[in-house]
């Protein structure tokens, strides 16, 4: 069983500088590092990788607030509709995936960036969101933000008051591992959609499990929002990796015709 390690925090005497806050700015910087790096790969130069990854960065954590609030407390909205404008407040990772996502398609379409282009560039955005999304799980873990079931389980932590799953430690561990095998099959040219297919039918399922121990979220209809959204996400993974292989295989098709 894992040990019950207190949130870390300097005290510097006008600011209370906690892990979480740290870790949060390190996957900005993760995520924006990655992106430029493998960006030129694809055709796209660094500096319109770094104009569109600092837009997708801006909205998704603008957007990870705002969803956060409407859909998980909405009571803390009717007492002050100011909390919206808090977006150094709380963040849902979902949030921050949809109003990345969604945000920087607008951007890109007002831009004229064609479709090929398009598929390309969220394709080496998402090969980086494992490894943002790793740094991020290791701030919650450490802030011990997402407590799960009571459990003896040896991936449980021993909390002050019981052991329990930590849920942002149980998603680090695994999206490390989705990282690493990222790191693994981005050294070879992969078909356009195949990272952002991928991710999402990895990360959809068991996303869905580890909400499923939550024990303090909003549920609707007995699920949790992120519950629905990884039903979504896996679906979409699947279709998006689906027609990935068979654009290859078209394209392989049409090449090799006399």
């Amino acid at each position: 069983m894992f040990p019950y390690v207190p949130h870390p925090v300097l005290d510097l005497g006008f600011y209370r500088l906690e892990a979480f806050t740290v870790l949060v700015v390190v996957a900005v910087v993760v995520q924006f590092q990655i992106t430029i790096r493998r960006a030129p790969r694809v055709g796209i130069e660094r500096a319109t990788a770094a104009s569109l990854v600092g837009w997708a960065i801006g909205l998704g954590l603008v957007c990870a607030h705002v969803f956060d609030v409407l859909v998980y407390t909405p009571e803390k909205l009717a007492e002050n509709p100011l909390v919206l404008l808090e977006v150094w407040g709380s963040l849902s990772s979902f949030g921050g995936m949809l109003g990345g996502i969604l945000g920087l398609y607008l951007v890109m379409r007002a831009k004229q960036v064609s479709g090929e282009q398009m598929l390309r560039f969220f394709d080496v955005l998402i090969y980086a969101l494992p490894f943002t999304l790793a740094v991020g799980r290791l701030g919650c873990a450490l802030q011990h933000d997402h407590p799960g079931v009571e459990s003896s389980h040896w991936l449980a932590v021993q909390f002050p008051e019981g052991p329990r799953f930590d849920l942002g430690l149980l998603e680090f561990l695994y999206v490390s591992v989705v990282a690493g095998a990222f790191a693994l099959l981005g050294r070879r040219p992969r078909p356009d959609g195949f990272f952002i297919g991928l991710f999402f039918a990895l990360y959809g399922p068991v996303r869905f499990v580890l909400d499923a121990l939550r024990v303090s979220d909003a549920r609707y209809a007995g699920w949790t929002p992120a519950q629905y959204l990884s039903i979504a996400a896996a679906l979409v993974g699947l279709g998006v990796l689906g027609l990935a292989f068979s654009r290859r295989r078209s394209g392989a098709a049409a090449r090799s015709a006399p």
